[in-house]
């Protein structure tokens, strides 16, 4: 059983690591449903502007009724929806339309760990978000860089020079990119496995990060309109204790939300971030962090908000983008057969 969010406020494209390319990711978007998408690549805005432009000419076709209107495909012809929360399963062309958030995806370095702050509803143009945008593309392409001669090394050759061509131009290269090159050249089971055997700190092409602080990213995203997000939370190899400490000084910075909902997420961990959630007074935000088509983790799968939290869209900043305080995330609840696409 899977459910499929018609909102999600955290993917990736080729414009960073994301296997599909801002246009592509738009379309994938239609066909699952949603009705939101925020795109969040790392530390660089550029793949927005040109998937804007592809949802509005989607949306021109869906108010049109044009006969090559997005449509939606979530069952995959192996799929049965058994409920939808909140909404209906048909729905009229109108309804289907798609509304893309500006966002970005910032590293961070907190007490020598790396936390990643989400940042969403922001102007793509203001010129002290793109400053750091400017400063990490730097740090981005020395570590990319550095971490292609390791694999080279290993046996890996021309990697980053393979990334690059792979990737949109100017794109940032990360680990994510390396962990799928390494993949597809059978080097690795699967990308996870590349990234926790080559890619992990530790492991043999592993470079160090020369990330800014928490504070800098913050005040740069709300520079520039934008509401800051703690991104998936549980994901760092820090104690329940530093978590808190985390989330207690990322709201003195002026974070605003904490992203308790995403994809490959144990309910336990959703649970204990909807009480820190209420408990430090943020607000909830969802994201599948997707980055490539998989069976566990795409668009709008398993991000299930809690109701009683107030949503992050919930802000005047979400309102710029026609994103009202009283929308409501769509849930449809599917079954796949087994061994098939979730």
């Amino acid at each position: 059983m899977t459910t499929i969010s018609n909102i999600d406020l955290h993917s990736h494209t080729t414009a960073s690591d994301g296997a599909l390319s801002p246009e592509k990711i738009v379309q994938r978007a239609y066909a699952r449903g949603l009705n939101v998408l925020a795109i969040t690549d790392h530390d660089l805005v550029a793949g927005v502007a040109s998937a804007v432009s592809a949802a509005q000419e989607g949306n021109a076709k869906l108010r049109a009724h044009a006969p090559d209107m997005p449509q939606e495909d979530f069952l995959y012809g192996t799929g049965t929806v058994t409920g939808v929360e909140r909404g209906a399963l048909e729905r009229t062309p109108e309804e289907r339309q798609l509304t893309i958030i500006p966002g970005v995806e910032f590293s961070t370095l907190w007490q020598e760990e790396q936390i990643h702050v989400v940042g969403l509803f922001v102007d793509i143009t203001h010129p002290q978000l793109l400053d750091l945008v400017a400063n990490r593309k730097e740090a981005r392409q020395k570590r990319a860089i550095a971490i292609g001669d390791r694999l080279a090394r290993l046996g890996i050759e021309q990697a980053y020079e393979r990334c690059v061509a792979a990737a949109l131009p100017g794109a940032a290269i990360t680990r994510g990119n390396y962990a799928r090159l390494i993949f597809q050249d059978g080097k690795a089971k699967t990308v996870d496995d590349a990234f926790h055997r080559f890619l992990r700190r530790g492991q043999p092409a592993y470079v160090p990060s020369e990330w800014g602080p928490v504070d800098e990213v913050v005040a740069a995203i709300k520079a520039a309109g934008g509401v800051a997000v703690l991104a998936h939370p549980r994901r760092y190899n820090i104690s329940n204790q530093r978590l808190r400490k985390l989330i207690y000084e990322f709201r003195q910075y002026g974070g605003a939300a904490l992203e308790v909902a995403s994809s490959q997420q144990k309910p336990t961990d959703r649970e204990y971030l909807t009480h820190l959630c209420e408990q430090y007074d943020l607000l909830a935000s969802l994201g599948s962090d997707f980055h490539a088509e998989g069976p566990y983790r795409d668009l709008g799968q398993n991000i299930d908000l809690p109701e009683k939290l107030t949503p992050v869209w919930s802000l005047p900043e979400a309102q710029k983008f026609g994103l009202e305080p009283s929308f409501k995330q769509r849930v449809v609840h599917v079954s796949y057969k087994k061994g098939t696409a979730a």
